[in-house]
């Protein structure tokens, strides 16, 4: 197990993931769809919205690299495809448009006073790289939190998202099952032996008036995602030692009026 004063600080984001171990994508996938799905998964790959959100979580997380580059107006410019050959690791070339949506996001964050708050602490960690091995499955787990504080163990995540409201960053939370990949950072920090209390997530709009809000998962909705992530782990582990990552579903299924609101 790692210790405290083991977390990598210094590894890119493509090396830690190209490394060994489950991450919270894995774990999400299995949860919300299958062991097939998870299988035959892809690479999120390079596309504008991604891109997007690559540039907030750089400019806010690591501001001195200088990540994002401004670049023309599409992406289809032998400018921009120039760009894209020459960035150096880690950094993300962003459409002269998503260039400034990017920084009006970034400035709604940092003038937000709690997430402001966070972002500038003077005991954060960003973009540190976590390895360790489940204890319950031997399964050889990671995690990349964006912003952690090892102090007070409070792990914080930025989404950008279409609607950071109460009612409207919650029904994101579960349509991409954003609680359990917290879930699965909290369970990941405790089994290296680092201190993990509370998960937040950022919120940032995309499209004005581009609202920043924090989100915390309270003890109740933690604890059952917590149940979910260790079962999902025994999952992948039964899968790994008899070869057969079906769906699970069987196949065929009858659908009811409890399945179909008429």
């Amino acid at each position: 197990m790692l210790k405290p004063e083991g977390i990598i600080y210094n590894m890119s984001n493509e090396d830690y993931h190209n490394s060994i171990g489950y991450s919270s994508s894995a774990i999400k996938t299995v949860c919300k769809q299958s062991l097939a799905h998870y299988m035959a998964q892809k690479p999120l790959g390079d596309s504008p919205a991604f891109a997007l959100g690559t540039g907030v979580h750089a400019s806010l997380l690591e501001p001195k690299r200088n990540l994002v580059i401004k670049g023309p107006k599409t992406r289809v410019s032998a400018a921009y495809k120039k760009l894209y050959r020459e960035k150096k690791i880690d950094q993300v070339v962003l459409t002269e448009v998503e260039y400034h949506v990017h920084n009006k996001m970034c400035k709604s964050a940092l003038e937000n006073k709690y997430t402001s708050a966070i972002l500038k602490h003077k005991d954060r960690v960003t973009e540190s790289s976590i390895f360790t091995v489940d204890s319950a499955t031997g399964l050889n787990i990671k995690t990349r939190p964006d912003l952690y504080i090892p102090k007070t163990g409070f792990i914080y995540d930025i989404k950008t998202t279409t609607d950071a409201s109460p009612k409207g960053f919650a029904k994101q939370v579960q349509k991409y099952a954003y609680h359990i990949q917290g879930a699965f950072y909290m369970h990941t920090l405790l089994e290296a032996g680092l201190k993990a209390t509370t998960f937040n997530f950022i919120a940032i709009e995309k499209t004005a008036p581009y609202v920043t809000h924090m989100h915390r998962i309270d003890h109740g909705l933690m604890a059952k995602s917590l149940k979910i992530v260790r079962k999902t782990l025994v999952k992948i582990a039964e899968a790994n030692k008899t070869g057969v990552y079906d769906t699970g579903w069987g196949e065929t299924s009858l659908l009811t009026l409890g399945d179909v609101n008429v």
